[in-house]
């Protein structure tokens, strides 16, 4: 079997802590690589082919999703917890996401009667390796950072591209391509550390 140790400079990741590299050392790159291949093929558009980007854009969906169920943030203060309604319901969280819908900012109207199932430890260990990856490596060199990060993880929330734009001050092609290199730097190094497991 290969030596699966490997330095911070092989895995090209250099701004990780010792920890963060053991963690994504000791990640199952291959089952990780076939969900988000079966991710990639339930959303993909007819007659498209799935490659690595897509599969890449898939998983950072999929690890902002669950990192939004797994770690709810704590309650704004000066805001209502409960709802001031007699047989209101109790979460703000779903009257401001009906709000949001109404504005335009959500493509789907969210339902009261159902919430999103608790993501498992296999889901929530893998955002987790794909939001380190997100956070060091994605669009590294690729003009104003921030603005662009900020674009692409909106856009993988699952906001319109029309909001993410006017939010950004980005147009159409710059958000295309943010998103394009955002997929592929995350896919490069994935299948990197894909190859250095074995």
């Amino acid at each position: 079997s290969q030596n699966l140790l490997f330095t911070k400079k092989d895995t090209g990741c250099l701004m990780l802590t010792d920890e963060q590299l053991i963690r994504l050392r000791n990640h199952d790159w291959h089952t990780t690589i076939r969900d988000g291949e079966a991710l990639a093929n339930q959303n993909k558009r007819k007659g498209t082919n799935v490659e690595g980007r897509h599969i890449a854009w898939e998983l950072l969906r999929e690890a902002v999703s669950v990192s939004r169920i797994a770690y709810k943030a704590p309650p704004r203060l000066g805001f209502p917890a409960k709802s001031t309604l007699p047989d209101g319901v109790d979460e703000v969280t779903v009257w401001q996401m009906v709000s949001a819908y109404l504005r335009g900012e959500l493509e789907n109207l969210p339902s009261t009667e159902t919430k999103a199932p608790r993501p498992n430890a296999k889901q929530i260990t893998r955002a987790e390796v794909i939001l380190e990856l997100w956070h060091h490596i994605a669009l590294m060199g690729k003009g104003d950072r921030k603005r662009l990060k900020r674009a692409v993880y909106l856009r993988a929330s699952g906001m319109r591209p029309r909001l993410v734009k006017d939010w950004t001050g980005l147009n159409a092609q710059q958000l295309w391509k943010a998103q394009i290199d955002a997929a592929n730097d995350v896919w490069e190094k994935i299948s990197h550390l894909a190859k250095l497991r074995g």
